[in-house]
């Protein structure tokens, strides 16, 4: 995993508000001074922003506070005594599971947004066109097989999904970080 794939899933992790409040801090300290992992949030928060309005707020019961407060002062049932506590316990790999879940969460939720938001067939003339690139960027990219034969698998595994995520941005509107990824992927050689 290279530093800009950590880099980016710690930003997925901060935006999603996935970070306990210690390592929130962190982050928002160290985004003040990596312009990397500031610009990455920001990506983050772009391609996630529009999921908000989706989704409208939802009030719980009233009176679903007086029961959780019954329960929890033990006027309802009693738990059992012979019961283990088991301590939750962090593993190592928990926040690259973690990343690459909401990664991948976030991946389908942009593929959904997209899929809804797309202007019926009769659209204005010129819209399809960012669509139409991104495909054909991504097509372009993989046309020359047998240079990409010659590689690990392992670097053709980054290859691909370096490539994805370019795909992606450029789907997401995001230009700028598209262009970048797929002007990188083309000057990688093998």
């Amino acid at each position: 995993m290279t530093e800009e794939d950590d880099i980016d899933g710690l930003a997925a992790e901060y935006v999603l508000g996935a970070l306990d409040p210690a390592e929130r801090a962190a982050v928002d300290a160290r985004r003040r001074s990596d312009a990397s992992l500031a610009a990455a949030i920001e990506a983050w928060q772009r391609r996630l922003g529009p999921l908000t309005e989706l989704a409208p707020g939802v009030e719980p019961p009233p009176h679903l506070f007086d029961r959780i407060l019954s329960r929890i002062s033990g006027s309802g049932a009693q738990p059992a005594r012979n019961a283990e506590i088991v301590p939750f316990r962090r593993g190592a790999g928990r926040r690259l599971a973690f990343a690459i879940g909401a990664g991948a969460l976030a991946a389908c939720l942009a593929l959904v947004v997209v899929w809804q938001t797309r202007a019926p067939p009769g659209r204005a003339p010129g819209t399809e066109v960012a669509q139409v690139s991104c495909g054909t960027r991504y097509k372009d990219f993989w046309e020359n097989r047998q240079k990409y034969a010659r590689i690990p698998a392992e670097q053709l595994a980054g290859v691909s999904r370096m490539a994805l995520r370019a795909y992606d941005a450029c789907e997401a509107g995001d230009e700028q970080d598209a262009k970048s990824l797929f002007d990188r992927l083309q000057r990688m050689t093998f």
